[in-house]
This record gives C-alpha cells, sequence and structure tokens, in this order.
C-alpha cells in the first residue's frame, strides 16, 4: 500500500521525517519497504503566474507567455494549446532537469536557453510529462489558485511516498486513516479523524435494498445522488490518487476511490437511471448468469458467488467489480452509491474463481470493519459537495440487521512480564490501550490486576490476552526489551528420522549415478489408468501400495483439471519426467523422494508415507567413439541400485521375490521384502504401460516405502573388523529346477558357508548339453575369509560339503562337477 507523506500529516501533526516515520511505524509491526521521493530533481523549477500570452511574431502555433515567479520574471516560448493568462504554472529556468516529453521512452533533458523561431526563451512551462508526474504531456500542468507565486515547485508540490506491506490480519491498517492511528498512537497526538457529512435529515427508505443472505453481505448502504455533473477531479485530487498508486477516472469515481485509500471501505457508484425499478437486490448468481464487468470482459456467474443486482439482472460482482451497463459515465446525473460489507471468504472464493482482484477485493478478503460502510457514505457526500455544492443526496437506506458491537477481553496485568520478561508499569500499559481505542479500565482480583478492554470492531485481529500483550509491546517498543542470554541445559538434537532417510537414500542414488528430481503432488485419474495395460481400469496394485477399497483423496479446488488427486504413488509422476527427458537424452536415470497419500477413509487425514521411485530408461552406456554397446537398462541394472540402496539403509538382508505386477512385464517384476514384510516392488515396465506414457524403450522402475527404514534407523550399527588375510575365493556350479530362483539359491549357498562368506555373487545361468531340459546350472563365486586366520585346506573342504549338503536340503539342487 502507498501512503503519501503529506496525506499522513493531515492526520497527524509531528516534525518527524519521512526516515523516521516510516521507522516506527516497521518497529511498530507495519514494515515499509520502500520510500519514494516524488519532485527530488525538481530544481530550478518554480510556480509561476501567467501574466501575458501574445502570438509568436513567426509562427502560428507558438505564443509567448511572460511569466512571473517572483525573483523570477521570464518571457518563454511554448505550444501548448492550453495555456492562458492568470494561470499558475511549473516555471522550469536554464539548468533544471526534466523528462523529455516528446520520446516515448524515459530520457532526461537539461534545459539550456534557446532561439525559437527568431525569439530566445530563457525558461519552459511544464507539462506533467516533463515533470515525472503522469504520462499527460499535450498541455502545461495548471497549478491550482491556492499555489504561492515564487515558491520552489519540489516544496508546493513535492511529497514522499511509504509503501507499507500491510499482511492479512493488519487489514485496519489498510487505509491512509490506518496508518494514521498507528502512528499517532505511537507519538501519542490526538485520534485523526475525517469530516463527515450529517445525513440524518435526508430521507430513508430501506425498500431500496433487499438481502437474500445476511451472513454473506451483513450490512449494505447507499445514498441517490442527484444533480450530479461528471467532469475530470480537481488536480489536487487526482495528484494524490496517483501518489497513491490510482489513475484519476472522474470525479465521481476518483472521490470512491480516494475515500478507500483514505480510510478502507471500498464503495461502488452506479449510474441510478440504469438500474431497473432504481433498487439493489443482494444474492447469489444464477446457473449460466453472465455479466459484462467494466473491463469489458464477460464473466459467467454461479450461485457460489454473491451478486449485486438490480430489479431485473446481475449489475455488479460483490466486492469484486461492476458491471459495464451501470457504470458512471459523462452522461450520468443520478448515482447510487454503494457501500457494504460482505464476507471475506465469498469474496476470496469469487475472486479466486474468476481469476479477477481489484483492490476493493483486496480489502474484503481481509476483512473489513461493517461499521465503516455508513461513515463511506458521509465521507464521499462530503468530498463531493465540496467539489460540487450544487449536489444533492434525496434518499439513503441502510440495511444493517445484526450490528457488530465492541467485545470485551480480560487480560491478568501478569501476562505482560510472563510473556515479555519486563516490567511495564499498569499506568503506561492502559495509556497505550487507550491511544489504540480500547477504553481499558483495571480491576483487582485474588491474582492481582486484571485489565479489562473494549475492542474496537475494526480490531478484529484481537481475540485474546496474548494479543494483547503484543499492542502494549509494540507501541512501548520492541527495543526496549531487555537483552538477556537463555539459562538452562540445551536438548540433544534428534533428527527427524523420516528426514534422515530422505537425505541417506537421496545421497546413495546419486552415488550410484542417478539424477532426483522433484514433481507435483497432484496426478490425475487418467494418469492411474495409465498404469495398466488395458489403460481402462485402475490396477489392483498402484506401485508398491495396494489400491485402495474407497475413494482417492481428492482436492476440492484443484489448481487444475488434471490436478484432482494426491498421488497414492510416485511412478506416474517419475514416468512423465523419463518421457520428456528421453526426448533429448539417451539415457535417463532418475529418482524422486517424496510422499505418498493413502486414504483412511471418508473425511479422515491420508496416511502420508514416505517413498523413494526410481527410474532408468535408455542407454546403459551413451554412444561414443569409444563406446558403441548399445544395451538398455534392464531389471538387473536397477536391482544392483536398489540393493546398494538397500545396504546404506541399513537393509543390506533385504530379498526379493518373484510377483506378478500388472504395470510390470511378466516375469521380469520383483517384490521388495524386508523384515518379514513387503516395502517395495521393483520390476521393467510392461510395453503397453510405457506406452501409455509415450515411452518407446525398455523402462526399469522401482518404488520403495521408507518407513521402516526410518523406524529401524536408530537400531545400533554393527561393525565388523576386515580381515588381513587372503580371502579364498570358490565356485559352485549348482544345477537346480527351472522354478527354484536365483534368491532362494543363492540363500541356500550362504546358509551354508556360515559366517565365514563375505561375498556370494553369480556370475552364470546355463541351460543346454549335460542339463535336463526342466533344469538350470547356476554358477556363484563365494568369497570366503576369517578375521584371525588364513583358512585351511580342511576348513574350505567342511565348508563345501555344508554348501552341498544345504543346496540340497534346502532348493533340491545338486553340485556340478
Amino acid at each position: 500500500m502507498l501512503v503519501p507523506v503529506r496525506w499522513l500529516r493531515e492526520f497527524v501533526q509531528t516534525d518527524l521525517t519521512t526516515e523516521e516515520i516510516a521507522n516506527r511505524l516497521t518497529m511498530a509491526g507495519l514494515e515499509a519497504e520502500n520510500i519514494t521521493r516524488i519532485g527530488v530533481e525538481w530544481d530550478k523549477i518554480y510556480v509561476g503566474l501567467v501574466e501575458k500570452v501574445e502570438r509568436h511574431p513567426d509562427a502560428d502555433r507558438l505564443v509567448l507567455a511572460t511569466v512571473d515567479a517572483g525573483e523570477h520574471h521570464l518571457t518563454v516560448v511554448t505550444g501548448a494549446p492550453n495555456i492562458a493568462e492568470n494561470q499558475k504554472v511549473a516555471l522550469a529556468l536554464s539548468g533544471a532537469r526534466l523528462i523529455d516529453g516528446h520520446s516515448d521512452e524515459l530520457k532526461h533533458i537539461t534545459l539550456k536557453p534557446s532561439s525559437i523561431r527568431g525569439v530566445r526563451s530563457e525558461g519552459m512551462v511544464c507539462s506533467e510529462k516533463e515533470l515525472g508526474l503522469s504520462g499527460e504531456h499535450e498541455g502545461i500542468m495548471v497549478l491550482d489558485d491556492d499555489a504561492p507565486i515564487g515558491a520552489s515547485l519540489r516544496e508546493y508540490l513535492g511529497d514522499d511516498v511509504i509503501e507499507f506491506e500491510i499482511t492479512p490480519n493488519l487489514v485496519h491498517a489498510f487505509s491512509v486513516l490506518g496508518i494514521a492511528r498507528e502512528l499517532s498512537a505511537i507519538i501519542d497526538s490526538p485520534k485523526p479523524q475525517v469530516t463527515l457529512t450529517d445525513l440524518s435529515t435526508v430521507d430513508r427508505s430501506d425498500a431500496l435494498v433487499t438481502i437474500e443472505d445476511e451472513t454473506l453481505c451483513p450490512r449494505y448502504a447507499l445514498a441517490i445522488i442527484e444533480n450530479v455533473t461528471v467532469k475530470p477531479s480537481p488536480s489536487w485530487l487526482q495528484r494524490r490518487l496517483e501518489a497513491a498508486g490510482m489513475r484519476p477516472v472522474n470525479n465521481v469515481v476518483d472521490v470512491s476511490n480516494y475515500v478507500m485509500a483514505e480510510i478502507g471501505q471500498p464503495t461502488h457508484p452506479f449510474d441510478a437511471d440504469n438500474l431497473a425499478e432504481g433498487r439493489i437486490v443482494v444474492r447469489p448468481g444464477q446457473p449460466g448468469e453472465k455479466l459484462e464487468t467494466i473491463d469489458h470482459v464477460e464473466r459467467e456467474l454461479d450461485p457460489e458467488m454473491l451478486i449485486i443486482a438490480d430489479a431485473g439482472q446481475a449489475v455488479a460482482i460483490a466486492g469484486v467489480m461492476g458491471g459495464v451497463d451501470t457504470e458512471v459515465t459523462d452522461s450520468t446525473t443520478r448515482v447510487l452509491l454503494e457501500s457494504a460489507s460482505f464476507n471475506s471468504k465469498s469474496i476470496r472464493r469469487t475472486s479466486r474463481g474468476l481469476k479477477l482482484r481489484s483492490d476493493a477485493s483486496g480489502r474484503f478478503e481481509r476483512g473489513v470493519d461493517p461499521e465503516l460502510a455508513w461513515t463511506a457514505i458521509q465521507r464521499i457526500v462530503q468530498i463531493l459537495t465540496e467539489i460540487d455544492p450544487s449536489i444533492s443526496v434525496t434518499a439513503v437506506a441502510d440495511a444493517y440487521p445484526s450490528p457488530v458491537e465492541r467485545s470485551a477481553l480480560s487480560m491478568p496485568y501478569s501476562e505482560i512480564e510472563r510473556l515479555l520478561g519486563m516490567q511495564i508499569p499498569i499506568d503506561d500499559a492502559t495509556a497505550i490501550l487507550t491511544r489504540l481505542d480500547f477504553e481499558p479500565s483495571v480491576n483487582e482480583s485474588d491474582h492481582g490486576p486484571v485489565i479489562s478492554v473494549s475492542v474496537p470492531t475494526y480490531r478484529s485481529d484481537v481475540t485474546m490476552a496474548a494479543d494483547l500483550v503484543e499492542e502494549v509491546a509494540r507501541i512501548y517498543g520492541y527495543e526496549s526489551l531487555p537483552e538477556t542470554l537463555p539459562t538452562g541445559t540445551t536438548s540433544p538434537v534428534r533428527r527427524d528420522p523420516d528426514r534422515l532417510v530422505d537425505r541417506i537414500a537421496q545421497d546413495a542414488l546419486v552415488q550410484a549415478g542417478l539424477q532426483q528430481v522433484q514433481t507435483y503432488t497432484m496426478i490425475s485419474d487418467n494418469d492411474l489408468l495409465a498404469l495398466s495395460p488395458d489403460g481402462a481400469t485402475v490396477p489392483e496394485v498402484l506401485g508398491g501400495y495396494p489400491r485402495p477399497e474407497g475413494d482417492y483423496v481428492r482436492a476440492l479446488n484443484p489448481l487444475r483439471a488434471d490436478w484432482e488427486l494426491m498421488r497414492p504413488t510416485l511412478i506416474p509422476s517419475v514416468l512423465k519426467i523419463v518421457a520428456e527427458n528421453l526426448k533429448f537424452s539417451e539415457q535417463v536415470a532418475i529418482f524422486e523422494t517424496a510422499r505418498t497419500y493413502q486414504p483412511e477413509g471418508r473425511d479422515e487425514l491420508p496416511d502420508e508415507r514416505r517413498a523413494v521411485t526410481i527410474a532408468m530408461a535408455g542407454l546403459r552406456e551413451p554412444f561414443s567413439l569409444y563406446r558403441r554397446v548399445t544395451d538398455e537398462y534392464d531389471f538387473f541394472d536397477i536391482k544392483g541400485v536398489v540393493e546398494f540402496l538397500l545396504q546404506r539403509l541399513g537393509g543390506s538382508d533385504g530379498t526379493f521375490s518373484k510377483v506378478l505386477h500388472p504395470s510390470f512385464h511378466p516375469g521380469r517384476g520383483a517384490a521388495i521384502e524386508y523384515r518379514g514384510q513387503q516395502v517395495g516392488i521393483i520390476g521393467e515396465l510392461h510395453p503397453r504401460v510405457a506406452k501409455h506414457f509415450a515411452i518407446d524403450t525398455r523402462v526399469a522402475v522401482a518404488e520403495i516405502d521408507l518407513r521402516i527404514f526410518a523406524e529401524t534407523l536408530n537400531e545400533s550399527w554393527s561393525a565388523s573388523t576386515v580381515s588381513r588375510y587372503q580371502p579364498i575365493r570358490q565356485d559352485f556350479a549348482i544345477v537346480v529346477g527351472e522354478q527354484v530362483t536365483v534368491a532362494d539359491a543363492e540363500a541356500a549357498l550362504r546358509s551354508g558357508a556360515g559366517p565365514l562368506a563375505s561375498a556370494v555373487e553369480l556370475f552364470d545361468v546355463y541351460r543346454g548339453s549335460g542339463i535336463d531340459e526342466d533344469k538350470k546350472s547356476l554358477a556363484f563365486r563365494v568369497t570366503l575369509s576369517a578375521p584371525d586366520r588364513q583358512l585351511a585346506e580342511h576348513e574350505i573342504e567342511r565348508i563345501r560339503n555344508k554348501i552341498e549338503q544345504n543346496v540340497k536340503k534346502r532348493v533340491g539342487g545338486l553340485l556340478r562337477t
């Protein structure tokens, strides 16, 4: 919000500089972000009176203007079409730095004496563009009659503008008057007031307005203003609006905007002659109803939106924007002035639904005090009457069925010291609350003094005792709080297991050569359908999680139509990234760690489970002059990555078992098991599933639920001594049935080898001559080592015999000789 300091000083008399005002308000909780100085470059520019205007002797479109600026009395050559005698103008002398009024770009020039068609001109009368006040350059800027002749233009028109960041809870300060109230409380000056017109004698006609839902519109006030002449606003009003960041339109609209900036209450003027039956109905929108707003965009309304209508149709979107059919134009003579209070949630929903924001909606969304509605009517009438005394108010209405009253709140005086760590004298505390319009009183209780207050209706942010302590502290001065060092002992740092597991997984996968991605939390129904080969039904298993019995977790107001589900699996999001990257790269190896959302039932919060999803596609090695192998990533590549990840997570004893997964190619999928439960899935994507995601190469995918690893992360880690003796490597070829998995055969080998086996690796699978048709030969290399000795031959022989017995017993296998 932009606040011109001259405007602020009309409410608060202070000798503080602009910087001091900004600093004091910032320390009180109203953050001043920037200070803009209007007229800081107006050197050698003065207020002048045009004494005489004569035709140029040698140019039809130029005139000679004699200007009196006190100590400076000049004749200047100008082509301004609006210059006339007895005008007050801005006279720039030689050496003044101005903006080039004839350039489309921002370009500065330094004024120099020159001869124009044989007449020497020592100065220049300036337009608003040349002074940097607006883009107007067709004519000179004409000053008000009260402008002092000879005064520096910087002193007369210059101003400082402070930009404040108004957070949603500070709607009471979203106006010049609101800022002035804060400043007056800080420096203890009289409370600021505005001049209002007394409308108590005007005929009241409450039949002019009907409110269909009081919860959405607690108050609606209006005034019928006649004998209106729509014309440009006075220059002082236009300049003030521009300084506050608003564009002048005409006197009626400008005064409405002026009062909104001044006291914080948005209003809207309608052309009363264009309202059916001359009355207002505040109601919800109707299905299929449309309205062309003043920005000339036709907008479709619905029953969720609050509408301002006449007896026949919608004429405005409540609290957001008016309609073009009833806007004030040059031909308007009768105005219906609206000043209302609307439900903040309703306005926010409407504004977002229409993607339409305005200065009015920005205030109503924060919650405007209903008591301001009638004040705004009186203030606007006051200013309009000062501008044009011929106007008259012929009727008013004020529908306010449930007036808001000041609320009562109490605070033990001891709360101030308890929360702030310092004692503020009770007289100082009550004086501060009085300056803030809380009307405090002090009562005694068994536990000490209690301060009771009456909360102003415009302070909806004050609801509990701690809020009152904050009010006292910020005006007393946060800088006055004592500096104390904390005492006691600090608790040991305990890292969040979920975050720690996330970091371990991320570090491990990056070390394995993968790149991390981050995708959106929301997906669509089509993304889940794509995980099924037929693309028509959602598979029974979604990644590593079973499909829920009920519906998924859906967003009521999704940001996009295709983002309505909170994803139960990360796989669709990751596969989309794979598809995009394969367009530009021959090799894609990525992962994501994020939450999945498993529904827990209607109106219940979802079970948020941390998961990691890995995807690998494309060439195993990038094609180059020295590497012409074109093998693609497959199941075993991603299995190696997963085994490395499990080892880093403390799950090196995790196992893989064959599983039929709807999203995977038959025979190329496995379940990942750890401590007796399934923690994830791994496999190559079914070709038809890959096609759904526009992928035409092999894709290996894994998804692991990280919750169990977070639960077991704090268990003690055992360390083993590295043997300093030479390890012994023995190869074993085992003939087993086709139905026996490699994992089962490896487990049998490890069991037979016992603790002396430091590694078991499969290096060959053979089918063919010498092997029965329903069997296969699996060749393993077993590394044996003891931490304290070199293994003897008889020990190795004993291990071989134990392995042979164990393989035969557990998987029905025989050692090949």
